[in-house]
């Protein structure tokens, strides 16, 4: 085994993201199997894997940012790159937590259309903030 450790931080990332999705495939079979019993009808095997998927993506959200490693071409992209993916782990991890609790309390109606509306506007969010800072990045090497 190498101690490389851009290797280690790799192997690291595929172990989360291995058991994040261990985690939703086995929530989904409990559902399931909970949907064949009898125990819950489908609307609450929709509303709880809507709820999975949120905190899911929510956690892998929040866990992007960590996992950028790529090597910068100066310590002024370092810094606008890592800026960039705070910005946008924050804003999805904060709208999947939104998706979730939509699915987990609100009417279906607006559970379905809200939470598309929190991942949108955090994309709208994090892709205007990596255009202004490209634009205040651009206008210092100008000055």
């Amino acid at each position: 085994m190498s101690d490389n450790p851009n290797l280690l931080r790799t192997r690291k990332q595929i172990v989360f993201s291995l058991k994040l999705a261990a985690v939703m495939l086995g929530g989904s079979l409990l559902l399931v199997l909970a949907r064949k019993q009898g125990w819950v009808d489908a609307e609450h095997v929709l509303r709880a894997n809507n709820v999975i998927l949120g905190l899911a993506l929510a956690a892998f959200s929040n866990a992007t940012p960590k996992m950028l490693n790529g090597p910068p071409r100066s310590l002024h992209h370092a810094t606008l790159a890592q800026a960039a993916g705070r910005v946008s782990g924050w804003t999805m991890t904060v709208a999947f937590l939104i998706w979730a609790a939509l699915w987990a309390f609100a009417p279906r109606e607006y559970a379905t259309i809200l939470s598309v509306a929190a991942v949108v506007a955090s994309v709208v969010v994090s892709i205007g903030y990596a255009v202004w800072k490209s634009a205040a990045c651009r206008a210092s090497k100008s000055d």
